[in-house]
């Protein structure tokens, strides 16, 4: 199996989370590298596909659009982890809340796709266990692309971005021309009081 060259999967990709690919605050994940040369863009991509193909082989009975719409956001956290700065480097223990944060304000979500993005990272964040079949999925997803993305450290196959890549409908200057999920850490930490 290579990621992306099924037609069907991206199809079902397209229809459960074309509200998520038109805009232009998802397609500026291109901006902020994930793993080796890997952007977040395309490990979201291949996290979404790895998740519904495995709902597929294994014939789960799933939500499949709360896994599509959870699998493209699960690290839609719009940052340079990379960066020099004290609160990146516990990235890989915080960047599942700073998604969550970022994809409610601009996404409508269910209670099923929060819960895949803010449980993504077990086993990393133990007490953030898989507590149903759909923040599994998109759990085992994550971590079979990310050791693939790390131990090759090379882009996957352009095929990924066929049928995928859309054309942006929803621009910044609708939303008033502000990136309205770049966060400052003192407005993330402002929200995270908000949420206790």
């Amino acid at each position: 199996m290579k990621i992306g060259e099924d037609k069907r999967i991206k199809a079902v990709i397209r229809k459960l989370g074309r509200d998520i690919l038109v805009t232009e605050s998802f397609q500026s994940e291109v901006n902020y590298i994930q793993h080796g040369e890997i952007d977040c863009y395309e490990h979201s991509l291949a996290v979404t596909y790895m998740s519904v193909w495995l709902a597929s082989k294994l014939r789960l009975r799933v939500d499949l659009r709360s896994v599509v719409r959870g699998a493209l956001l699960h690290d839609y956290f719009l940052y340079d982890w990379h960066d020099d700065v004290d609160w990146h480097r516990l990235h890989g223990y915080h960047h599942a809340r700073t998604s969550l944060i970022t994809a409610c304000r601009d996404f409508p979500m269910n209670r099923t796709e929060k819960q895949i993005i803010f449980r993504h990272m077990f086993p990393l964040n133990i007490s953030r266990f898989p507590n149903c079949k759909e923040v599994a999925l998109v759990c085992i997803a994550d971590k079979i692309c990310a050791t693939i993305e790390t131990v090759h450290r090379k882009r996957y196959d352009p095929v990924i971005y066929k049928g995928l890549k859309l054309p942006i409908e929803v621009p910044m200057s609708e939303r008033g021309g502000r990136w309205p999920s770049i966060l400052r850490r003192d407005e993330i930490c402002l929200m995270q009081a908000q949420e206790k």
